[in-house]
């Protein structure tokens, strides 16, 4: 996965197009809405919705000729933050907003030849983090205001941090990144400050999402997923299937989990499971469906 997913940072829907083969914020706590997801068809990309409880889905986006995805809901569950991409592998990419309804949409960066992705909401609904390539060709994490001005560098170390992940209180970003060894699982304060290590082990380790309670973060290892408390204690397997399984996020109520599985015939499709990894359930159908994240309600 570490191949997939570096790629993805940069070029996700080229990526997953080449080698069918993870921002969510945190899940806020309420009850469980739809969950978004980007979907690859017919050479393009667009964030859709399949709805609580059943495989029924609609379409949010249709831009021509640009790549929609990796969707993340405010706290609120109105509005969603996504990357817009150019068609191309090495495209440029930026953050807009919509409503949950696809209406309303907001450009909030606008940067050529730089690739802004993996946008996450902050609790309050104030900033949005994301990942940036601006200063760093390997990326770093930045954030910025909900309507896109003070955009800031909180990562400013030589090397891969990305998929940006706000803890339920504000005042953690968890995030992936090789500073140390391969990928592992990290957390700085708001602010960039006191980076902590929070994996450390031989396997790559990428995508965490925060429990509605701040008290978990389920992220993904080698194909599999797994949850640890938000100080990196207590690791549990949840998964453990010949296919991969990554992109985990967390349900609002916190006892559910959609992640991806890449199947044998080449397709990528949401499933869901029980917290404990128990009762999984296939959610959509189509050739590639990726990252998905759930709306509270």
């Amino acid at each position: 996965m570490r191949l997939r997913t570096r790629i993805a940072g940069i070029a996700v829907v080229a990526a997953l197009a080449l080698a069918p083969a993870t921002a969510a914020s945190a899940a806020f706590p309420g009850s469980n809405g739809d969950i978004a997801f980007g979907r690859s068809s017919q050479g393009q990309v667009d964030i859709w919705v399949v709805f609580p409880g059943v495989t029924g889905t609609a379409r949010l986006t249709d831009t021509p000729n640009r790549d929609e995805s990796m969707p993340d809901w405010n706290a609120e569950g109105t509005r969603l933050a996504y990357s817009r991409c150019a068609g191309s592998k090495l495209g440029n990419c930026d953050i807009f907003t919509m409503d949950a309804d696809g209406s309303d949409v907001t450009r909030l960066t606008a940067t050529p030849d730089v690739q802004e992705t993996w946008p996450a909401w902050s609790p309050d609904g104030t900033q949005i983090a994301y990942t940036s390539n601006a200063e760093d060709s390997f990326q770093d994490i930045w954030v910025m205001d909900d309507d896109g001005a003070n955009q800031t560098r909180l990562t400013p170390v030589e090397g891969f941090d990305a998929f940006p992940e706000w803890s339920p209180d504000g005042t953690k970003i968890a995030f992936s990144s090789d500073r140390a060894a391969l990928d592992d699982i990290w957390v700085i304060d708001d602010d960039g400050g006191n980076p902590t290590r929070l994996t450390a082990g031989p396997r790559v380790d990428e995508r965490p999402d925060w429990s509605p309670d701040g008290m978990r973060i389920v992220f993904s290892r080698h194909g599999e997923i797994w949850d640890m408390d938000a100080d990196g204690q207590d690791e549990t397997r949840l998964t453990d299937t010949p296919q991969d399984e990554f992109a985990p996020a967390f349900s609002p109520t916190g006892a559910r989990i959609a992640f991806n599985r890449l199947g044998n015939d080449g397709r990528i499709g949401v499933w869901a499971m029980k917290a404990d990894g128990t009762g999984r359930v296939q959610r959509t159908f189509g050739k590639i469906d990726f990252f998905p994240d759930w709306q509270p309600i």
